[in-house]
This record gives C-alpha cells, structure tokens and sequence, in this order.
C-alpha cells in the first residue's frame, strides 16, 4: 500500500482546511488522502459515509488526487489511530477549532506515537512548509524534531528557524547546547539553511515563539506534542493569540525510529 495522509473529518469547515493542507503535502508524490469518521452506532455509518464521499468530490473536482473514504465506529481517538496504522499512513492532518478544543485534539494527536500530527485553523495561506520555527529547550527529546525538518525538506526545501533560550541552570544549559549543535550538525550535513536565535531568559517563551514566527513570515511550527498545550495557554499578546490560529503546528510524539522511516515517499 502506498504511504498516505490521514485526515480525520467532523463535517466542519476546519475539517475542509485539513484537507488543502492535506493536498499541499502529499501532492508532490501523489499521496493518496484517506478521510475518516467516527459515529457512535453502525446504523449512523450509511449516511456518514455517503456525506463523506459528497465531500471529497466536491474537493476534488479540480484536482489531482486519490480520495478514500472512510466510516468507522468505536473510541474516537483509538479508531483513528488504529485506521492511520492500517493505512501506513506517515502524516496526519486535522482542522480544529482552536484554544477551546485542546483537550480533545491532544487526546487524539498523543495516540499518535508514530506518525506526526499537523493541526489547522486556516486554509493554506502561503502555499508551502518551507518557513518552518522550531522551539528548542533542555528536553532532549526535541531532536526528534530536527529529523522530521529533514523529512519536510525533502518536499518543500524548507528553511528551519530555530529559537532557544539562556539559562542559569547549568545542566540545563549545557542540554540546550547540544541540542542546538545536534541541529547545526544535522542541518550542515543535510544542507538545510537555518538560523539560530537564542533569547536572553525562558521568559515569556510562549509569545517569544510567534514572535518570532511573525517576523520570519513562517508558514509551520514544530513542537513535541507534550509542549503544545502549554506554548499555546501560555500566550498573553493579542496578535499572538490571532497567529495561533493562521499557522499550522506540527505535533510530534518521542519516537526513536524516526531515522530509519526514509522520508515521506
């Protein structure tokens, strides 16, 4: 089976987003996009499914790509999981609904283990995944990060833009440090173009990330899964909040394996 995208689908017009983002990705190998949705009873799975399908052909009037549907029953965040497994799927994208649905999303993204979660609010804005920040800090597991940048590249010959911070914490200084040299390292051998900025303090690291995103006109975030529900509580400035909702964020679980996956094909 070829490698596909999963897109888990609520009929909302956020779930209509995922789906363009879903394209934008998958497009350049012709990754054929798998929607799913979850009822509650199989008798709800009929109509479910031919509302599903009226969806897709409309999306796909104009455009080139292959479109599965599919209506299951059973826990909302195991089914879609257990379906995104079944279907080899290396990338998931889901519409939501912002600040007040975090709860439900992380309770979908975190069954994720081995494939990565985009989250959107918007349609494509700028076309491409090629302005990519990812926040580093003294959790190790942040490398994981670095490899999936590597994946993107591939597509999209994506610029990575790096944002850290100082500290007064020796050891935890001393982490961030090698993670920042594990990302030129990686970067450098890999001839990705990147740049570093290292803020003075972890203060307000939250609003610092969009920021950030903004003056570098970025069109994706990457973050450890674990990290987004409080980069997103955490944000206090009024046009950061409005940010949040224009950028994707990529969502990726701690994985050891990322190495050998060989890219997105």
């Amino acid at each position: 089976m070829k490698k596909s995208i999963l897109v888990p689908h609520d009929f909302s017009e956020v779930g209509n987003y995922a789906m363009e983002h879903a394209y934008m990705v998958g497009k350049a190998s012709k990754s054929p996009i798998h929607l799913i949705h979850i009822v509650r009873r199989k008798s709800q799975i009929e109509e479910a499914k031919q509302k599903l399908i009226e969806i897709a052909n409309k999306f796909k009037e104009d455009k080139d790509v292959e479109i599965v549907c599919e209506v299951r029953t059973g826990n909302l965040f195991k089914t879609i999981y257990s379906y995104g497994l079944e279907i080899d799927s290396y990338l998931a994208v889901m519409g939501t609904h912002g600040i007040k649905n975090i709860k439900k999303a992380m309770k979908v993204v975190k069954k994720f283990v081995k494939i990565p979660f985009i989250l959107v609010q918007n349609p494509v804005i700028f076309g491409e995944y090629d302005r990519i920040v990812i926040p580093m800090d003294y959790d190790k597991n942040s490398r994981i990060k670095i490899q999936w940048v590597r994946y993107i590249n591939t597509i999209f010959e994506s610029k990575a833009y790096i944002i850290s911070f100082n500290t007064g914490d020796e050891f935890k200084a001393k982490v961030i440090k090698n993670n920042l040299l594990f990302a030129q390292n990686q970067f450098d051998k890999e001839l990705i173009d990147y740049e570093i900025k290292v803020l003075d303090s972890q203060k307000n690291f939250a609003d610092s990330i969009y920021t950030y995103a903004n003056e570098v006109e970025s069109d994706l975030i990457l973050v450890m899964t674990d990290k987004y529900r409080s980069y997103v509580k955490d944000l206090k400035k009024t046009e950061n909040l409005e940010l949040y909702k224009k950028i994707p964020i990529m969502c990726v679980n701690k994985r050891t394996d990322i190495i050998k996956l060989g890219g997105f094909g």
